[in-house]
């Protein structure tokens, strides 16, 4: 057994170091293959690790990558939307544009409509804009339409005959005279051509006589008219100065130049107060040039016949304004005027009746020279808010004017001792009645007698 064992040891040992030595053996080769191979295992374990942290950094950013191409998609599903409706506008722009062409052409074809929307123009495109600038497009309504049609209708009645229709929805007016039927644009172009002509046939002579006529006759005739009007102001003024109230107040008139009149028309007005024999020639050519200017403006805004633009152009009466002021003494004693604004609304009233019977007063004293008138002033609805005994002070002035008077009033009597005579009428009507009663009552200047139906 024992040599059995030792034996087996032998054997066992041989068989180790048969193994070591293979296993050195293999080792030396392993050895000489990782060192043949050791630098390119390392790039590529580099390698992998480089790309592990690129593979992190891409999944870090796969999100918002995802997000963008979402985004992305939403903007071109909503492109893709409004191209079609684009096309869709597109399509419907191009339907309109043609009927719109269609309506040009029908409305081109109109009578008159081209040639009023295309006049002759300036050549220089600053008075093109300057036109264009000025030109109302807001348009304007049928009511508007219609007043113009009536007031045209009215001022070519006699000499022309107009017809309105309706042609593709636009109205188109038609003038019929002497040269047969034209269009509104058309007759207008043509009576301007024909004005312009007749003009030209007014030759330097003929202008003289003219402008003899405004500087003489129609001057003197403005002078003598403005020398009335102060003198019926005059007298108006006289007459109120002997209308005065108990306490003193009375009213004062004042007939000047407007505060609105061109500093060129008051000048004129000052030179048509003088005579013909005292202004030399520069005042003549002064007063010449600013009546033409007013002739020429009325005419070009108003039509009418030479007489009525002479008319309109040259009333003195739109010259002037009347100032009208109270006179009487302020509560430190001295005399004072006031305007009547500073009034209150009852001695507004007052006064304006007082002024009325003036005017009327200092009117029938112009005339009486000649004849003797019926005095007589009418007032309807009279003395509205005035007591009694404030009526009866308005007849009595009326009384101290030598003026007679027809005046309706709601209620009242307004008699008093410096009335001589006065008839009242009061027109009655029971509530339920279908008819009216009228009494009549006599004031003799100290007491009323009635006398019923």
């Amino acid at each position: 057994r024992y040599r059995s064992a030792v034996a087996d040891r032998v054997a066992a040992e041989s068989d180790a170091e048969a193994r070591c030595q293979d296993y050195a053996a293999q080792a030396g080769a392993l050895a000489e293959l990782a060192d043949a191979i050791g630098g390119e295992a390392r790039e590529v374990a580099d390698r992998l690790s480089a790309a592990e942290r690129e593979r992190l950094e891409l999944r870090g950013e796969l999100k918002g990558v995802r997000e963008r191409v979402a985004t992305a998609r939403e903007q071109a599903a909503k492109l893709s939307a409004q191209l079609d409706t684009a096309a869709e506008q597109l399509g419907a722009a191009q339907g309109a544009r043609a009927a719109a062409a269609e309506r040009f052409r029908a409305t081109v074809q109109a009578p008159g409509v081209l040639v009023a929307a295309l006049p002759e123009v300036p050549e220089d495109v600053e008075s093109v804009r300057a036109a264009l600038a000025a030109t109302d497009r807001r348009g304007a309504g049928e009511t508007t339409v219609i007043t113009k049609l009536q007031a045209l209708q009215t001022s070519l009645a006699g000499s022309h005959d107009i017809a309105a229709e309706q042609h593709e929805g636009l109205l188109t007016v038609t003038v019929t005279g002497e040269e047969g039927a034209r269009p509104v644009a058309v007759a207008a172009r043509r009576v301007g051509e024909r004005l312009a002509e007749q003009r030209g046939f007014l030759d330097e002579r003929y202008q003289a006589i003219f402008a003899d006529y405004l500087i003489r006759d129609l001057a003197e005739w403005l002078r003598g008219q403005v020398a009335v009007a102060e003198d019926l102001c005059k007298r108006m003024n006289e007459v109120l100065g002997r209308a005065r109230s108990s306490q003193g107040v009375h009213v004062k008139l004042a007939w000047k130049p407007s505060a609105a009149l061109e500093e060129e028309t008051r000048d004129a007005l000052a030179l048509v107060r003088l005579p013909y024999a005292d202004r030399d020639p520069e005042q003549d050519a002064v007063l010449r040039r600013v009546f033409t200017e007013r002739i020429e403006a009325e005419r070009d805004a108003h039509t009418g016949s030479y007489a009525e633009i002479l008319s309109r152009a040259l009333d003195y009466r739109t010259w002037h304004q009347f100032t009208v002021t109270v006179a009487d003494t302020g509560p430190d004693g001295n005399p004072r005027e006031r305007r009547l604004r500073q009034l209150s609304s009852g001695e507004t009233r007052l006064i304006s009746y007082v002024t009325l019977f003036a005017a009327a007063a200092s009117f029938y004293d112009a005339v009486s020279g000649e004849f003797s008138p019926l005095r007589l002033v009418l007032l309807d609805e009279a003395f509205e808010r005035l007591d009694d005994p404030t009526i009866a002070r308005m007849l009595g002035l009326l009384v101290d004017l030598d003026m007679d008077w027809v005046i309706t009033w709601p209620s009242g009597w307004g008699v008093s001792d410096r009335i001589p005579r006065m008839h009242i009428y009061d027109v009655l009507r029971p509530k339920n009645g279908r008819g009216v009663a009228c009494t009549r009552t006599t004031w003799d200047g100290a007491a009323l007698d009635r006398v019923d139906p």
